[in-house]
């Protein structure tokens, strides 16, 4: 894979990380919106051409996937000029604002012949593939909370009426699709498609949901994620079965740093703990490498997985999204 990047945020500095450790990528290039930008950002990570039109990047034959890592309102008119230009393309989440071009950017890259992943670490994770080998443990889930909550360094800002990109709702900003799109992606990974959705967002004073809690519920099990923007939690996720639970701690459910499974207590006995996880390093290089593969190896099988995944993470997402602004509506807000 020789690969460009659009943006110089501190995710993309991760990615780097990332890349180093990966034999199959080549970084070739560096988009930013200005030159200046965009030469500093490719001498720190030692790549060779910097850009900051991005036709001039896309014309590089060199270039055959784009890492896009630009504020999510920009998701949606980059990753398609980079379909059209005929380049592979890796789309932070989330992947897009909406579902409509969510399902646009698949269809041209079947047209171009390329293909488009939504970066998401956490089911790309060693853990996650270990968790799910192991699920069964549980029995039949019953219930399930994912609770990925980080007080912003923006949000002081925020309530002094100083809007930035993450709590800006023409940026797409908002705690549901910045930061609960994890519990989704883990829940949908896990169990599927839920039969009804229901978020219940707490609005700020823009209407932006700075926090909110998404209800998934299925025939047999609810799973319950919390995402929030305005207050800070230890980022547990519970799986809660009929045998045993899983725990997961150490890392939120993007990172997946550390899975135990906690059989039910005994009468008279003490609770024995079973670790299931690894100390994977860096969570972000699995995706990477996933992605890397599937290109070189024109892998099209995992491609239409992952399409799939993220066509059903879209979903939820369009329905949560209508319920925020419906009663965003309600209060006096136009998102």
């Amino acid at each position: 894979m020789k690969l460009a990047t659009i943006g110089s945020g501190s995710i993309v500095d991760l990615a780097y990380q990332s890349f180093d450790e990966i034999e199959n990528i080549e970084t070739v290039a560096v988009y930013s919106r200005t030159m200046e930008k965009a030469k500093a950002f490719a001498q720190k990570h030692n790549v060779p051409n910097a850009y900051d039109d991005l036709d001039q990047m896309f014309a590089n034959p060199d270039i055959d996937t784009v890492y896009i890592a630009s504020p999510n309102a920009l998701h949606y008119s980059q990753a398609k000029k980079a379909l059209l230009a005929n380049k592979n393309v890796i789309l932070e989440k989330p992947f897009t604002p909406n579902l409509e071009q969510t399902e646009e950017l698949f269809q041209i890259a079947q047209e171009h012949g390329v293909m488009i992943f939504e970066a998401i670490t956490n089911v790309h994770t060693a853990n996650y593939k270990l968790l799910k080998e192991n699920l069964n443990k549980a029995g039949k889930v019953r219930e399930c909370l994912f609770n990925f909550s980080q007080y912003s360094r923006r949000y002081a800002k925020y309530m002094d009426h100083i809007v930035e990109n993450v709590f800006d709702p023409k940026m797409a900003g908002g705690a549901l699709m910045d930061i609960n799109i994890y519990n989704i992606h883990l829940a949908v990974g896990l169990f599927g498609e839920p039969k009804e959705i229901h978020y219940y967002p707490l609005l700020g004073w823009n209407g932006i949901d700075t926090s909110g809690t998404l209800m998934l519920l299925y025939e047999d099990k609810n799973i319950t994620c919390i995402g929030s923007k305005d207050s800070s939690s230890d980022y547990l996720g519970y799986i809660q079965g009929e045998t045993g639970t899983f725990k997961i701690s150490q890392g939120s459910t993007g990172r997946m740093h550390h899975v135990e499974f906690i059989p039910p207590l005994q009468e008279n006995q003490t609770s024995s703990v079973e670790q299931i996880s690894i100390d994977q390093g860096l969570h972000m290089s699995y995706e990477f490498k996933d992605f890397a593969n599937a290109v070189d190896q024109k892998n099209w099988n995992m491609y239409e997985e992952c399409k799939e995944h993220t066509l059903r993470v879209a979903e939820i997402l369009e329905a949560a999204k209508l319920q925020r602004n419906a009663i965003a509506k309600e209060r006096g807000f136009e998102l």
